[in-house]
């Protein structure tokens, strides 16, 4: 190798690291010395460590904090909502976006430009606003109750045993596929919910913090031929079957719209293939947009829906108030009870938000880039161009608004003036309200509560 090429390289990374530490303009922040100088020390957390950057962050911010060569990262709930608030000056740092979402770039989660952004979400809020929502709560119902009528079949006798977590990844991947596109993946009816989507959608999960810090892998495996990406990569093939599914799907409805008009409902297409004053979505943009959707869609809400059953489980007399209160509301378990009449029942209130907030959709910080309008960010001006960010985690287990954080307590909704504590609770980050989890949560643990008498398998690791 030619040496003055070399000597060249090491002087650049020399110079860099010294610039970095010594005179960037973030370089009086506190932090680690690699953290200052080099990426590579998130990339080391989150791949070697397997997604462990937020507890590190947390062990550094009781020292001092943490920076990355451009990065600024808040423990600070003013802080977060500076950043976060819907509408602010800042906008998405193109570098994490275009890794995390390597797989579907396309999708408006991917969009940095906020007035890209802002047209596709108003595509789509139709669909997800509270009157959508409302029109289309019988979908939701009629998924919940394929979901009870499965468990009360094949897992009625006392030594049944089922994964929650899965049932209930399944429950809300019908649900999103019904909702979004009136056709379900009918992944309950799969035996022991093990259908090829689930896996693929895990899968997905499991590689992102891979494809975040080399995205390039990605999408070579994505532009290869189907049988390659298979023979390379067998785990894949959840998502490839997804990815054609959606292919065919809209290759259909844009060769003949007049398709929408034999659907069930409204779907997400009616508003994509048809928007008004303005340019309709590729057709790659369409397939992402509903891989997104549902990898989203079905992950959040059955996460929170894990926790929010094992903690019912686990403390009986969590179990006693909520079903105390659903009987007494609902006497007759039989007859459905609406969204609107569930979301009315205080306890049940206070018990759907205590798990939203111990199940954060997006643990890990998502960052945003200062501009040059942008006010202070915690009380600090921060130089244009920083990309700044907070996870969630520490806005929901802040003590100062949260007493005794990481103790499950629904009781603590139960006040006269929820005030700062609402304000604070962040599951889907900032900005609009995201009522078809509301009223997913809302049907599945009145629904789960009320008609089934579930047991909690105590093992070694409970």
């Amino acid at each position: 190798m030619n040496p003055i090429f070399v000597y060249a390289a090491l002087s650049y990374l020399f110079g860099t690291a010294l610039y970095r530490r010594f005179f960037h303009p973030l370089h009086k922040y506190p932090g680690p010395m690699l953290a200052a100088i080099t990426d590579w020390y998130e990339a080391y957390y989150n791949i070697v460590k397997g997604g462990g950057l937020v507890a590190e962050l947390e062990r550094l911010h009781k020292l001092h904090g943490e920076i990355g060569p451009n990065t600024l990262h808040f423990n600070d709930r003013q802080a977060y909502h500076d950043i976060y608030t819907f509408g602010s000056t800042l906008v998405k740092d193109n570098g994490f976006y275009e890794g995390l979402n390597a797989h579907a770039p396309q999708a408006c989660f991917s969009f940095c430009d906020p007035k890209a952004a802002k047209k596709r979400r108003g595509l789509l809020q139709p669909l997800f606003s509270r009157r959508g929502v409302m029109d289309l709560e019988y979908v939701i119902q009629k998924k919940v109750d394929r979901l009870i009528g499965i468990l009360e079949k094949k897992y009625d006798s006392p030594d049944a045993t089922v994964s929650m977590s899965v049932a209930y990844n399944a429950l809300t991947t019908d649900i999103i596929t019904s909702y979004c596109f009136a056709e379900s993946a009918n992944t309950l009816d799969t035996p022991n919910f093990a259908h090829p989507m689930l896996i693929g959608i895990q899968n997905t999960f499991k590689s992102l913090w891979l494809q975040r810090h080399f995205p390039f892998l990605v999408s070579l495996a994505i532009s290869a031929p189907q049988h390659i990406i298979l023979w390379l990569l067998p785990t894949f093939r959840g998502y490839v079957e997804m990815k054609a599914g959606y292919e065919h799907q809209v290759d259909r409805l844009i060769k003949d719209p007049g398709v929408l008009d034999t659907v069930e409902h409204e779907t997400v297409f009616h508003h994509l293939l048809a928007p008004k004053n303005q340019q309709r979505p590729s057709r790659t943009s369409l397939v992402h947009e509903a891989f997104v959707l549902v990898a989203a869609g079905s992950d959040t809400v059955g996460s929170v829906c894990t926790i929010g059953t094992f903690y019912a489980l686990r403390l009986p007399y969590i179990r006693k108030k909520l079903l105390d209160e659903l009987e007494s509301a609902w006497p007759d378990k039989d007859q459905p009870m609406s969204y609107s009449a569930l979301e009315k029942l205080p306890y049940l209130t206070a018990f759907v938000k205590e798990p939203l907030r111990f199940s954060i959709g997006a643990i890990h910080p998502c960052p945003r880039v200062v501009g040059e309008d942008t006010p202070k960010i915690g009380g600090l001006k921060v130089p244009p161009g920083t990309i700044v960010e907070m996870s969630t985690l520490f806005l929901h287990m802040n003590p100062d608004i949260y007493p005794e954080p990481y103790t499950f307590n629904p009781e603590r909704w139960l006040v006269n003036d929820p005030g700062q504590i609402i304000l604070d609770l962040a599951p889907f980050s900032k900005g609009p309200r995201i009522c078809l989890a509301w009223c997913e949560l809302y049907l599945i643990f009145g629904n789960i509560l009320r008609k089934l008498n579930l047991e909690l398998l105590i093992t070694e690791n409970t």
